[in-house]
């Protein structure tokens, strides 16, 4: 096994983990995906759709948790299309649901690609894999047909 192939298969550990921690089923709703999240962790959290993101460049989405009180909150483009926002705000769901997130720090989603980031650290790199496939794993929750998809277009 490669040492890409180890990474791979943790980061395929940790998204089952995080996906499974919010009990999530087919057919649910963004706000009771949300609100899946808030009981799973035990926490208060809210989306905020963002009308001034001049100064946003290509960040899609952030979110900003707050241990010790037990509540954050995931920022997105009031602009976006709901589909896209709720992508933006799933991918910070992910990190929130990931084991191994850092509590009380930022966490950032831009439009590029954590492949196309050669900023990012191993750990970093690791933690916006896992976000962005629990990101892809609630997007079939949400749009489970079709039909159910271009309600939210």
């Amino acid at each position: 096994m490669t040492g890409a192939d180890e990474m791979l298969a943790r980061v395929q550990a940790r998204a089952d983990r995080a996906f499974e921690r919010a009990g999530l089923t087919p057919g649910m709703t963004f706000d009771e995906v949300v609100h899946a999240v808030e009981r799973a962790l035990k926490i208060r959290l809210r989306v905020v759709r963002e009308a001034e993101t001049a100064g946003w460049g290509t960040l899609t989405g952030f979110l900003t948790y707050f241990a010790d009180r037990r509540e954050g909150s995931i920022h997105v483009r009031a602009a976006d299309a709901a589909i896209y926002s709720q992508f933006a705000a799933s991918h910070e769901l992910g990190h929130l649901l990931d084991d191994a997130h850092c509590s009380g720090a930022l966490h950032e989603r831009s439009s590029v690609s954590p492949h196309d980031n050669p900023e990012l650290t191993t750990p970093e790199y690791e933690a916006e894999l896992v976000a962005e496939h629990v990101a892809h794993r609630i997007a079939r929750v949400l749009y489970t047909s079709p039909r159910v998809a271009e309600s939210s277009w």
